[in-house]
């Protein structure tokens, strides 16, 4: 199961939406996708989360111990 790692900007842009969307059609069915994000943006995930909802994957998100960042783990469908 391969993971693909992606950290975001101090913004989201639509630049990093496109790398995410670049991304999609590689992951198959148990493979994960780990976008990093710094804590204080967090409140811009929900633009990636559409996207991720969009192209049915499951999502969740996760802040370290450390405050600092924040990590979106999603995964295709087992049966997609």
């Amino acid at each position: 199961m391969p993971d693909i790692s992606l950290r975001m900007g101090t913004a989201i842009t639509s630049s990093d939406l496109a790398r995410v969307r670049d991304v999609l059609p590689r992951l198959n069915p148990g493979d994960h996708l780990t976008i990093t994000m710094e804590a204080a943006d967090a409140h811009q995930a929900d633009l990636l989360i559409k996207l991720l909802e969009e192209h049915g994957l499951d999502y969740q998100s996760r802040g370290d111990s450390d405050g600092k960042t924040c990590h979106i783990i999603a995964r295709r469908h087992e049966g997609a």
